[in-house]
Order: structure tokens, then C-alpha cells, then sequence
């Protein structure tokens, strides 16, 4: 609890959280908005590909939505971290927040296993279920959009 103390009592924390200029917790709030629809919007599109929406379209074109969903990964990380630490006594205990990194931590490793089942692996040796990954990964961003937002109420 003393680390959570002090991470929440950094001058740049106080910032986050208290500061009146726009490019504080607005800015911050709003890129990591902006950051999930990078992640999840992509992610969406080759989960439901996989699912066997748009079965005309070729997988190959849907390779470079892997740059994109980890741009949006990095994106968030950094602003979550800083909304993290400007509330950290709060969401450190957070049972919510602890389900939320476990959602996302879900989903980064569905994405990472549908790029190398579905994407990187030559035909005649790919393993896995990229389905059940595809329907994996729509859950376990599903669920940490919910519990992100459920953060704001408890």
C-alpha cells in the first residue's frame, strides 16, 4: 500500500487527477478511448473474419490490422498507466481493475495466437483453433471494456 501511496502522491499523478488543464485527465481519458478503439476495432474485424463474416475476403489484407491493434496496445498502456497512478490507492484494490488486467492480458494472448495460427503459420502446419480464439478474443475484450467502465461506479 505504501508504493500505491506513492506512486498516487507523484507530482505527475496529481496532475492527472487534479490538474485544470485540458491536456491532463480529459487528454489522457481521451486518447486511451481512442487507443481501445484502435485495439478492439481491429481486433473485431479479423475475430469476426476468422468467425467466417466475410468469407470472400482473404485473410492476408487483414495483416497489417496487427500494427494497428498494438499501436492501440502501446497507446493504452501508457494512459492507462498514468490514470492508474493518479488513482492508484483505488484501483491497486480494485477487484474490478485486477479482472480488467486479466481480460486484457486474455485478449493480448488470443491476438498473439491467432496471428501466428491464422496469419504466420504455413498452411500445412497450422495448429489450433483460430475460431475458438477469434470467439475467445471477443469475449475477453467484451468483458474488459465492462469492467473498465465499471471502474467510474465503484
Amino acid at each position: 500500500m505504501a508504493v500505491l501511496n506513492w506512486l498516487e502522491a507523484t507530482g505527475l499523478s496529481v496532475w492527472v487527477r487534479e490538474g485544470e488543464s485540458i491536456w491532463a485527465f480529459p487528454t489522457i481519458l481521451t486518447l486511451h478511448t481512442f487507443g481501445l478503439g484502435l485495439l478492439v476495432g481491429a481486433n473485431t474485424i479479423v475475430d469476426l473474419r476468422l468467425l467466417g463474416i466475410g468469407r470472400r475476403m482473404p485473410l492476408e489484407p487483414l495483416r497489417p490490422l496487427f500494427k494497428v491493434m498494438w499501436g492501440g496496445f502501446w497507446l493504452n498502456a501508457v494512459t492507462g498507466s498514468l490514470l492508474f497512478a493518479a488513482d492508484a490507492t483505488g484501483r491497486g484494490t480494485s477487484l474490478f481493475f485486477l479482472a480488467k488486467l486479466v481480460f486484457v492480458a486474455i485478449g493480448v494472448f488470443a491476438m498473439v495466437a491467432i496471428k501466428r495460427s491464422a496469419f504466420d503459420a504455413p498452411p500445412e502446419t497450422k495448429t489450433g483453433s483460430p475460431k475458438l480464439m477469434a470467439l475467445v478474443s471477443l469475449a475477453a475484450w467484451a468483458a474488459a471494456i465492462t469492467t473498465g467502465r465499471l471502474l467510474a461506479y465503484v
